[in-house]
C-alpha cells in the first residue's frame, strides 16, 4: 500500500491547494472560454467541410391572387409595390431592395439596409415570400483541409511571408530595443521625455498608426520619399520615388518598417526595466578589474539581461506571427501580388470572403502548431542560455 507523505494527508495543505485554485478560478476561467474552447472548435472544424447556404425561414406573406402580375415583375428584376409596401413596414427602404437572383419559380430579394434576404418560391397557385436563414452544412473530410491547405499557392505564399516577416523583425526590433535601452540608461538631459516619447508609438491604437504610415509611404505626398529626395539633392543626384504600398518587393518591407519602429520603444522599456535591475556592484568590479564599456555591456550586461531578452522574444515572435491588423489597413487587401499576405490574414479571407470555414480552421491550427513548436523550441533550449542573478 502506497503511503502519502504527511504533508499530503494534512488538511491544512488541502486548504491552502483549493484556496489557491479559488484565486485562480477568474483567470482558468477566461482561458477555457476564450483560449482553450476556441482552440479546441477549431481543430474540431478543420476536420469538416462547413459550407453556408441560405434557406427559407418564417414566412413572411403568401400570395394567392395575381400571382401572374408579380412573377412577370420579379422575372424582370422588379419588385412588386404591394411586396415594397409589405417590408417598408418590416423596416426595409425602398431604395435597399433588390432582386438578387431571378430563376423559373424562385427569387431571393435583397435588402442591403438590413443585410436581410427574402426568398420567394412559387408553389403551385401560391407564391411564398420566405425570411430567409443562414444554415450551416458540415461534411467530415478528415485531414482534407489540412492536405488542400499545404496544395494552396496563397497559404503557401502566406506562410513564407509570415516567416519572412518574424525572421527579420524580431531580431531587428530586439536589438534596435537594445541600443535604446543603452541609451536611455546612460545619464541623460530629458531622459524621462525620451523614454515616454520611445513607448508612445506601443499605446497608440494600432488604426491611427497605420493611416499615419499611409500617409508616410505615399509615393507622390509621403514624407518617407520627400526625406529620400532631400538627402538625394543635397548630393546632387535626383531620386526616384519609391512606391512602397503598390510594388510588391518594398511591401513587406514597409510593414517590417512600420512594425519596428512601433515595438521598438516597448521593447526597449521592458529591457531598461531589467537593466536598472542589475546589481551595480558587477559593474564597480568590472571597473575596478580595468573593463571597457564594450567588455562590461557584453560580460555583465547581456547575460543578466537575458531573462528579459528571452520574454521579449518569444512574445514578439508570437505577436509577429498573428499580425493582420497593419496589413488590412495599410494595403486594403494582401498588398500588390499578395506580397504582404500573411497566415492570419489568409485564414480571414477563406473564411469570411470565401466562405471555406473548415480550411481556415485548418489554417489556423497550422499556425497554432508552427507557434507552439517554436515556442517549445525556445523554452527547451534557448532557455538554457538565460542567466539568472542569484
Amino acid at each position: 500500500m502506497i503511503k502519502l507523505p504527511s504533508h499530503l494527508r494534512s488538511r491544512r495543505f488541502w486548504g491552502e491547494t483549493a484556496e489557491a485554485y479559488l484565486f485562480l478560478l477568474p483567470t482558468l476561467v477566461v482561458l477555457g472560454v476564450f483560449t482553450f474552447y476556441p482552440f479546441v472548435n477549431a481543430f474540431v472544424y478543420s476536420l469538416y467541410d462547413i459550407r453556408t447556404r441560405t434557406v427559407p425561414g418564417p414566412v413572411v406573406y403568401v400570395l394567392e391572387e395575381g400571382l401572374d402580375s408579380w412573377t412577370n415583375l420579379l422575372a424582370r428584376g422588379r419588385i412588386p409595390e404591394d411586396l415594397v409596401a409589405l417590408l417598408e413596414k418590416r423596416g426595409a427602404k425602398r431604395e435597399d431592395l433588390w432582386v438578387r437572383l431571378r430563376q423559373s419559380a424562385r427569387w431571393v430579394l435583397k435588402d442591403e439596409g438590413n443585410n436581410q434576404e427574402y426568398i420567394l418560391i412559387k408553389e403551385g397557385d401560391k407564391l411564398i415570400a420566405y425570411q430567409a436563414t443562414t444554415q450551416w452544412a458540415l461534411d467530415p473530410v478528415g485531414w482534407s483541409n489540412f492536405r488542400q491547405a499545404f496544395r494552396d499557392p496563397d497559404f503557401t505564399k502566406a506562410l513564407f511571408n509570415t516567416l519572412k516577416y518574424v525572421g527579420i523583425s524580431v531580431p531587428a526590433t530586439l536589438f534596435l530595443a537594445l541600443l535604446l535601452a543603452t541609451l536611455l540608461n546612460q545619464a541623460l538631459l530629458g531622459r524621462a521625455f525620451f523614454r515616454l516619447v520611445n513607448f508612445l508609438p506601443y499605446i497608440t491604437p494600432v488604426v491611427a498608426i497605420t493611416m499615419v504610415w499611409q500617409w508616410i509611404y505615399d509615393r507622390d505626398l509621403g514624407l518617407l520619399n520627400y526625406i529620400v529626395s532631400a538627402v538625394a539633392r543635397l548630393f546632387g543626384t535626383k531620386a526616384s520615388f519609391f512606391d512602397w504600398l503598390n510594388d510588391a518587393r518594398l511591401a513587406l518591407p514597409a510593414l517590417i518598417i512600420m512594425n519596428v519602429w512601433r515595438f521598438v520603444g516597448y521593447q526597449a522599456l521592458i529591457l531598461l526595466a531589467g537593466m536598472q535591475g542589475i546589481d551595480r556592484e558587477y559593474y564597480e568590479a568590472a571597473r575596478v578589474d580595468g573593463a571597457s564599456g564594450w567588455q562590461v555591456w557584453r560580460r555583465i550586461t547581456i547575460p543578466l539581461l537575458s531573462p528579459q531578452i528571452f520574454f521579449v522574444f518569444i512574445i514578439s515572435m508570437i505577436g509577429s506571427f498573428k499580425i493582420f491588423e497593419e496589413v488590412y489597413i495599410l494595403f486594403m487587401g494582401p498588398g500588390p501580388q499578395k506580397s504582404a499576405l500573411t497566415i492570419v490574414y489568409y485564414v480571414f479571407t477563406k473564411a469570411f470572403d470565401s466562405g471555406h470555414y473548415g480550411l481556415a480552421s485548418a489554417a489556423s491550427v497550422i499556425l497554432f502548431a508552427i507557434i507552439f513548436a517554436l515556442s517549445l523550441f525556445q523554452l527547451t533550449v534557448v532557455q538554457r542560455r538565460v542567466h539568472y542573478e542569484r
